[in-house]
């Protein structure tokens, strides 16, 4: 059976002669706190007290994190073989527990390091567009996890600990996204808010503007704050003007037309639309590597949802289409905008050709990893209830259910 976050951390303290007191005093917490951690209680999932808890056992962040895989596991009963002689003889050598402060006594980290960190954001975000995020959370969780050990024990450079937070802040992004498509929104928002903070102390404003980017989907998804979506797309854009290329700038202006709609300014839309199609034509600029995943048919199927949610569903229609087309090498992705596209038909009333696109595609549509675009479709069919006389509704009802 794994061990447990508790169950780790009781071990550790007492292979190295440490009291429950003693921990808790390190930690300014209670004994009793201390006993309610080791039986797993609310504070064995809180990072922030996790990281305290490694620091004054001097064991890497990676022992206590609570996984459920069997190599992670398997990783945490070979550190008992081997990682708690150090240890013990540590806390033997100076007779009372230290808390470590010291980031020169952790693992060295270089450029390469962070060169692997960034083709790891890659790979999370060229995934996504192949299998959706709810298959990648824990892989992004771990990935953040990962660089946040780095920044916290790590030995680096002024200028490597700068690529690195700035690295940790695309990685925060990269867990923002893929949890917003699991429909975890709540986890989206806590990366996105820790990413700009990241962005921000590396001054890095590629990464703050797609952290802001990002951020105000929430914003207008929601449908409460579309104000502060056309805010956080305007400081993204300003950001990206000054560092970012044609990418980058052509995305941000692009949420921004999409939160415009919410709203139902149709001229400021039409402008951010246009804004955003220049963009991407121009060659001004750097994009980061991550961006290399927006080909052409995704600015095209955004502008689509711009038009959708403004009632105009017959230029919706194209630009979804041309969003088909244009994704037949993600099959996940052009999914996706096969399921966008029959609900611009079925909010346009045409009914038949929503059903139509869903029954053809539809091996592909109700199987998509992604809980955003589950709970879109299950919209789209609460719609469709109220049009069975409709023969293809019936038909798209019987693959429905027989799923």
């Amino acid at each position: 059976m794994p061990m447990t976050t508790g169950e780790t951390i009781r071990r550790i303290r007492r292979s190295i002669g440490m009291t429950q007191a003693e921990l808790g005093a390190l930690l300014h917490f209670t004994q009793p706190a201390i006993s309610q951690l080791e039986h797993d209680g609310p504070a064995s999932y809180d990072l922030r007290v996790l990281r305290r808890v490694a620091k004054a056992l001097q064991v890497p962040l990676t022992v206590l994190v609570a996984e459920s895989d069997e190599e992670a596991d398997m990783r945490r009963r070979q550190f008992f073989k081997t990682g708690v002689v150090g240890v013990g003889t540590t806390v033997a050598e100076s007779q009372r527990p230290e808390v470590r402060t010291s980031a020169s006594s952790g693992p060295r980290v270089g450029a390469a390091d962070v060169d692997r960190i960034m083709r790891s954001i890659d790979k999370i975000h060229e995934l996504q567009l192949m299998a959706g995020g709810d298959r990648l959370c824990e892989i992004a969780t771990n990935e953040v996890r990962y660089v946040e050990q780095l920044l916290d024990i790590g030995s680096y450079s002024d200028k490597v600990g700068k690529a690195l937070t700035s690295a940790g802040a695309e990685m925060m992004t990269a867990a923002g996204w893929v949890h917003y498509d699991a429909g975890r929104w709540k986890d989206a928002k806590r990366y996105y808010a820790d990413a700009a903070q990241a962005a921000t102390v590396s001054g890095d404003g590629i990464a703050a503007a797609h952290t802001w980017i990002n951020a105000c989907l929430l914003s207008y998804r929601e449908g409460s704050r579309p104000k502060e979506g056309v805010q956080l797309a305007q400081a993204a854009q300003l950001a990206a003007r000054r560092e970012g290329g044609p990418k980058l700038r052509a995305l941000a202006a692009i949420r921004e037309a999409e939160a415009l709609s919410v709203i139902g300014d149709r001229a400021a839309m039409v402008g951010a639309v246009n804004r955003a199609h220049r963009a991407y034509e121009s060659t001004r600029g750097h994009d980061p590597a991550y961006l290399a995943h927006l080909p052409e048919a995704q600015l095209s199927g955004l502008t689509g949802l711009a038009f959708m949610r403004l009632g105009d569903h017959s230029e919706a229609a194209t630009y979804l289409q041309s969003a088909i087309d244009g994704t037949a090498a993600y099959p996940r992705e052009q999914i996706a905008w096969q399921i966008r596209l029959a609900q611009n038909f079925v909010q346009a009333g045409a009914i038949a050709d929503g059903c139509g696109v869903l029954i053809e595609h539809f091996a592909g549509i109700s199987t998509v990893a992604s809980t955003r675009l589950q709970t879109t479709l299950s919209d789209i069919a609460d719609e469709l209830r109220r049009h069975v006389a409709v023969a293809e509704v019936r038909e798209f009802f019987g693959l429905w259910t027989a799923r």
